[in-house]
């Protein structure tokens, strides 16, 4: 598409241009490749516009008759809005193929997180609909669906309700709140929680400091019947996450701080209703805590335990800890890596996570320590990690999706046998599975004899061997799955575009259990570097890959890596590192998500934050190196790909890079997407097609 056309040196890399590449321009809107690419997403897209493309936190009525979920609709390339769905189930059998959908919320602004009352009269959601960003939890009367919404609580909340439960009886729910200014999650794109119409005057300078005073997130309880909220948690304390545990405490995940960092030194107490006195049940111990449930007495809590993830998407293996003895125990989950649990009564949970490549669901008794596997799919369950929704009498909600597979919501039955409910399938997904070929499962032993899996991604057109793309996933505690579009529209973009898209899950990935997970820990671009080469070369050996052409691209972690590997071979003709770390010392510095991945030697000279960071490899750099990043960005901060860039051009190294301004963790809205495709195309057109 590209038709700048580079010269080459012996080793296929760029010796400059006398002109600027189309990836290296400021305006692309006037272009014809952008003219291209803005079409091919409007193909995509436009046949769905005005209907829900997508749904999420599904939650079912208590007398299972409807299902409730956050819908997502796109209105044009640039607009979508999330609105309250329901699917009513009624007395039918699901065999019936497609529901219809109803829209019970209206805005303006954004609706999200549907939970039902337990006696099944009101449905709770928040919305900000008042004030764009400024989230408050409001409900509708059953009777009256279509009806108005009513704020539940009689004053605004200074702050963000960030999430809600109702209590076992209805007469109160726990809700916690966000302070203004805080950060939200990578997964979440970064940034930090402000309302969209608040400006402060162009000189007023930021403000950071080392002591988080009221800027907390907290723990409210909110009286149905008086709409009085009152704070619970004492000050001083962050709530992470909460589930309630009997009718007077709470069990929380708790901190003493805000920041991203903070969440790997959070303690699991028991909280008084009360005056929010705290009996800790697990102090830190290194690892994130996943989701907390309890069942309705609350002499339990379980929770999943990670080498590390990001607060948004956590999933490890499964522990409880009895409140009476305070004893933790490590439950069997027939090695899955668990991300969503649910009781099903006092001794049995039900849980949804990873296993290899696949989303699995188990039935595990605490009591006698059993485990039941119930039903499993190649597919994803979830935006990302596998999740669920328990339908009372029906069986088991999921979002499906897979490669070639567009979102839809599934019933999962008492017999364990998977039903589609409702399909987003529209004219505009089924044109694009005419535009690449199959996946494929990819399994390979790595330099030291373990093995690795992934999925390769096939363009519809051509033979063997394919250009390939290497495409590293964040994390480094995530993992790929058979996602709709290959989790990233780029990836869906470039296999249509002519590329084969290899996606492994090396080790630090989950889904493999703890000693996979760990494996990167304190190794941190060693063994999970080697892991990814190695692959690429089973690719090459296997005529998949044509060596000679080869890139690379990633987010975040993989991001990283992009720039990591790019220091260790000289086998990639491109490499595309998006919001990347390059100095892991800097990064410790300016940003606040700190894993401890690394080793103890932050300010020591030859500690790994020193000798794993690409900036200080950068002479041994050939690759031709374009970075994408987001002005919003906090968790890698834009300043890492500056580094870096200068580091290349001081080094002779074809470099470019380019920062939204509207953009935080990652490229993820339009117009930015359909530019950042557009240099893509340029990049890995001009080096990796054409490298001879």
């Amino acid at each position: 598409m590209d038709c700048d056309a580079p010269t080459h040196d012996g080793n296929g890399y760029s010796l400059s241009p006398a002109t600027d590449l189309l990836a290296e321009k400021q305006d692309l809107t006037q272009t014809e490749d952008w003219n291209r690419v803005e079409g091919w997403f409007q193909k995509l897209h436009a046949p769905g516009f005005g209907r829900p493309s997508d749904a999420d936190e599904l939650s079912a009525s208590p007398d299972g008759k409807q299902i409730a979920f956050t819908s997502t609709t796109r209105l044009s390339l640039e607009k979508t809005r999330r609105r309250i769905h329901l699917i009513d189930l009624g007395d039918g059998n699901t065999g019936q193929k497609q529901y219809a959908l109803r829209a019970v919320t209206q805005g303006p602004n954004e609706d999200k997180k549907p939970k039902w009352s337990p006696d099944n009269r009101r449905l709770a959601f928040l919305s900000d609909r008042r004030r764009k960003g400024h989230f408050q939890l409001y409900a509708l009367d059953v009777g009256g669906l279509v009806g108005e919404a009513y704020p539940l609580a009689s004053s605004i909340l200074d702050g963000v309700v960030e999430d809600f439960e109702w209590s076992p009886d209805g007469t109160s729910l726990l809700l916690r709140l966000a302070a203004w200014g805080l950060p939200k999650s990578g997964f979440e794109g970064s940034g930090t929680l402000a309302p969209s119409d608040e400006s402060s005057p162009a000189w007023m300078p930021t403000v950071k400091h080392g002591t988080p005073g009221s800027h907390l997130r907290t723990l409210w309880l909110l009286d149905v019947a008086s709409q009085k909220a009152r704070q619970v948690s004492q000050a001083g304390r962050n709530v992470w996450r909460f589930t309630w545990a009997g009718k007077r405490h709470a069990f929380a995940l708790v901190s003493d701080g805000p920041s991203e960092g903070e969440y790997k030194y959070s303690s699991v107490v028991r909280m008084s209703l009360e005056d929010g006195s705290e009996t800790t049940l697990r102090q830190h111990e290194g690892m994130l805590l996943g989701e907390l449930a309890s069942p309705f007495s609350g002499a339990k809590v379980a929770f999943p335990e990670a080498e590390g993830g990001d607060r948004s998407k956590v999933a490890g293996p499964l522990v409880c800890i009895d409140v009476a003895t305070q004893q933790k125990t490590a439950l069997p989950s027939q090695n899955v890596d668990v991300h969503a649990l649910t009781w099903l009564d006092e001794d049995k949970v039900l849980i949804m996570g990873l296993r290899g490549l696949d989303s699995v669901m188990v039935e595990v008794d605490v009591t006698s320590k059993q485990a039941r596997e119930l039903w499993s799919t190649p597919d994803t369950c979830g935006s990302s990690f596998p999740t669920m929704c328990l339908v009372p009498g029906r069986g088991i909600a999921v979002v499906r999706h897979g490669w070639k597979l567009a979102p839809e919501i599934g019933l999962i039955d008492g017999q364990f046998t998977y039903h589609p409910i409702h399909s987003f399938d529209h004219p505009g997904s089924i044109w694009l599975r005419e535009q690449f070929g199959p996946s494929e499962t990819i399994t390979w032993k790595s330099t030291d004899g373990v093995e690795i899996q992934g999925f390769l991604y096939r363009p519809a057109q051509g033979s063997a061997p394919f250009p390939t793309i290497l495409n590293v996933h964040g994390g480094p505690f995530s993992a790929f799955s058979s996602s709709w579009m290959g989790y990233r529209p780029w990836v869906a973009f470039l296999v249509a575009h002519g590329y084969a898209v290899f996606s492994p899950n090396p080790r630090g990935s989950v889904g493999r259990g703890s000693k996979f997970a760990a494996g990167v820990k304190g190794d941190l671009g060693g063994g999970d570097a080697r892991d990814l080469l190695s692959g690429v070369d089973h690719l090459v050996g296997k005529g998949l890959a044509d060596p000679r052409r080869l890139g690379v691209i990633g987010g975040s972690y993989g991001g990283y890596m992009t720039a990591w590997l790019t220091t260790i071979t000289t086998r990639f003709s491109a490499a595309i590192p998006i919001s990347p770390v390059t100095d892991w010392r800097l990064h410790w510095q300016s940003s606040d998500l700190h894993q401890d991945i690394l080793d103890d030697g932050l300010y020591r000279r030859d500690s790994l934050f020193e000798t794993r960071s690409p900036l200080q490899h950068v002479h041994k750099v050939k690759t031709p190196t374009l970075q994408l990043v987001g002005t919003q960005d906090s968790c890698t901060p834009p300043a890492q790909a500056h580094y870096y860039h200068v580091a290349l051009t001081h080094h002779g190294v074809r470099s470019a890079i380019v920062e939204y301004p509207l953009e935080g963790h990652g490229i993820r809205h339009f117009p930015a997407l359909i530019d950042a495709c557009v240099r893509m195309l340029s990049w890995f057109g001009t080096f990796v097609t054409k490298a001879e």
